[in-house]
């Protein structure tokens, strides 16, 4: 079935951005929210399944919008007791995913703006496609919708 793979790859469009730090979620969110000017506000647990029952991970939602367009953050927990989410070989050490959904896909930008967070230690862009979370970050606003 490559045909639907490469349908399903074509169809999510996003960036993705894994990070590296010590502080529990609700307190990235808020570093991110001040030093930013972002507003992420916990949105829902995202359950994913691992090869000895599930993990749980905490999920943050963003949404910008201005005149010129709307861009939506989800800032994921990655790594915790129960398991990871990207499972790209060293996808472990990184405990957050970023993913962007917007037009213009300016993920340098982003990722120099947050480089001056305190508590972030290590920042990186990420293949959505290589990453091994795609398929759970592919319907994230999906699960998103049925929540609100």
């Amino acid at each position: 079935m490559q045909w639907l793979d490469e349908d399903f790859a074509d169809s999510c469009d996003f960036e993705l951005i894994g990070l590296s730090s010590h502080l529990p979620p609700h307190r990235l969110s808020w570093a991110l929210n001040q030093h930013l000017e972002w507003r992420f506000r916990f949105s829902h647990v995202m359950e994913i399944p691992q090869r000895s029952g599930t993990s749980k991970h905490a999920v943050y939602r963003f949404v910008e919008q201005d005149d010129a367009e709307v861009r939506t953050f989800y800032l994921v927990e990655n790594k915790v007791q129960g398991g990871t989410i990207a499972r790209f070989q060293g996808g472990a050490v990184l405990d957050y995913v970023i993913q962007i959904m917007d037009e213009f896909n300016s993920i340098e930008d982003t990722i120099a703006r947050m480089r001056g967070v305190k508590g972030i230690n290590y920042i990186q862009a990420l293949d959505p496609l290589q990453s091994g979370a795609i398929e759970h970050l592919a319907l994230i606003d999906l699960s998103e919708t049925a929540v609100d």
